[in-house]
């Protein structure tokens, strides 16, 4: 019977310890190759699948996971309009219910915005081109938000719609006032990604309309807008939205190809 000395309380005996380590590890990396070859069943999978990419210490490995989806027959104008908002929207999902820490979900929402970017010219396909129709549509990202993705995400599509639109991103208020002054806005969309903001998006609806003879119907979108009356009566916008559509038909926008469904697959 063996010296209880030779042994670390788990058992194994010392010299035994790198080569069962070395089983274990064996075993972990083959479990995780025989994940990483499958490939995904539907929709759900995929974003999972990229979502954990987009999180990983790999800089890469969400490049390749967009690969395998256009290589499985998925259009750049899917992976923008559907894949790309689905992951940030998992994303922030992670981080409410705490399963991702915040350098996670950092990292991902950062390199989901350097896709949304630097996507190459026509990437989303034909409709990319806006055709202008007088239209002029003014997208607000505010100081105190730290989210923007999803307001790219949105201007992309109210571009589609054949609407000019200009990022207004980290302006002050007063900033912003002289900017809706000097131009014609035919609406204003400002982009709310938590609850916890609308009391600051009230304010800056308070001031512009305190310092300008003419407003726009202001517009909010995002995260926050879960009940379309409370946005409303708490900010004062004339309108709570959750897709590029609705803001088009909310506001009575001009657009083109109305019976297309420009804000993506469902």
């Amino acid at each position: 019977m063996g010296n209880m000395n030779d042994h670390d309380g788990s058992g194994v005996q010392p010299e035994r310890a790198p080569a069962i380590r070395f089983l274990v590890e064996s075993a972990l990396r083959k479990v995780n190759s025989s994940r990483a070859g499958q490939t995904p069943r539907h929709r759900g999978e995929w974003v999972e699948l990229f979502v954990e990419a987009l999180m990983s210490e790999s800089e890469t490995s969400h490049k390749s996971v967009l690969a395998s989806l256009m290589a499985n027959g998925i259009g750049s104008q899917e992976l923008y309009d559907y894949y790309v908002p689905e992951a940030s929207r998992r994303l922030g999902e992670l981080w409410v219910k705490d399963r991702a820490s915040f350098v996670d979900v950092t990292v991902g929402a950062a390199r989901l915005q350097a896709l949304f970017r630097n996507r190459p010219d026509g990437a989303s396909g034909r409709f990319d081109r806006s055709i202008p129709l007088g239209e002029s549509f003014l997208m607000i990202v505010p100081t105190f938000e730290d989210h923007s993705l999803g307001a790219f995400v949105a201007a992309d599509q109210l571009r589609r719609h054949g609407v000019w639109v200009h990022m207004g991103i980290g302006m002050s208020p007063q900033e912003l006032v002289d900017f809706i002054g000097a131009r014609r806005f035919s609406a204003l969309g400002i982009s709310a990604a938590t609850w916890n903001t609308l009391e600051k998006v009230t304010e800056l609806v308070d001031y512009c309309r305190s310092k300008l003879d003419h407003v726009p119907p202001v517009v909010v979108g995002g995260r926050a807008v879960s009940h379309y009356a409370k946005v409303t009566e708490r900010t004062g916008a004339d309108f709570a939205v959750k897709t590029a559509r609705e803001a088009v038909e909310r506001c009575g926008l001009s657009t083109v190809a109305t019976e297309l469904d420009f804000d993506g697959p469902r």
